[in-house]
């Protein structure tokens, strides 16, 4: 399914409302040699991308991180990632716990393609899945979707066993994904993955 070529079934921005955005801002940019999230690509940075694609369309965004220092400059909430595992696996926990309603959108924040017809997709084509995400290279997307606060209990099982890889656990799970055209999706792990041209230091 092309989803630049997808009519929205249900009214996305209504329901988007009432549904908030956590951005997984915990990596340690290893690959990178500097915290990726500051870096300025087209004029903005990394988060501030994400953050600015999120925004219009969720009733709130929340930061979720290991630590909260680094973002006191941003006017948004900070969860803290969870103990009880390790990983992204932490911060949807966290996530999870900390949404007040049924569902949450969960993002990477260095998912550079993150765009308004992802999101507005996946809004209008959430039915109640424990997860709806994107399908990138044959499987689901662990980290750019809608999680249903039942997820929960899921990622305790694994978490309790010491398995935090986020693919299994969303296998294990009530999910559905979308599909991406071909080439249309970019994690910025690395100077190679940057823009050409694009990066303002």
């Amino acid at each position: 399914m092309d989803i630049l070529h997808c009519q929205p079934v249900v009214d996305f921005f209504m329901v988007g409302k009432e549904i908030t955005a956590y951005i997984l801002a915990g990596g340690s940019s290893r690959r990178m040699g500097t915290d990726k999230l500051f870096l300025q690509i087209e004029g903005r940075s990394l988060l501030e991308r994400t953050i600015s694609v999120c925004e219009p369309y969720f009733g709130q965004v929340k930061l979720v991180s290991g630590n909260s220092d680094k973002f006191s400059s941003l006017d948004y909430p900070v969860v803290i990632d969870s103990p009880m595992a390790n990983g992204p696996m932490a911060g949807i926990i966290a996530a999870l716990k900390d949404c007040a309603t049924d569902n949450c959108f969960v993002t990477a924040a260095d998912l550079f393609d993150l765009k308004v017809d992802v999101i507005t997709a996946l809004i209008s084509r959430y039915n109640g899945q424990q997860y709806l995400g994107l399908l990138e290279s044959g499987g689901v997307q662990p980290l750019c979707g809608i999680y249903n606060k039942s997820a929960l209990e899921v990622f305790y099982r694994f978490a309790q066993n010491g398995k935090y890889c986020m693919t299994e656990a969303v296998i294990a799970m009530d999910h559905h994904g979308i599909t991406l055209p071909a080439g249309d999706w970019r994690n910025i792990n690395s100077p190679a993955d940057l823009p050409i041209g694009g990066y303002g230091g």
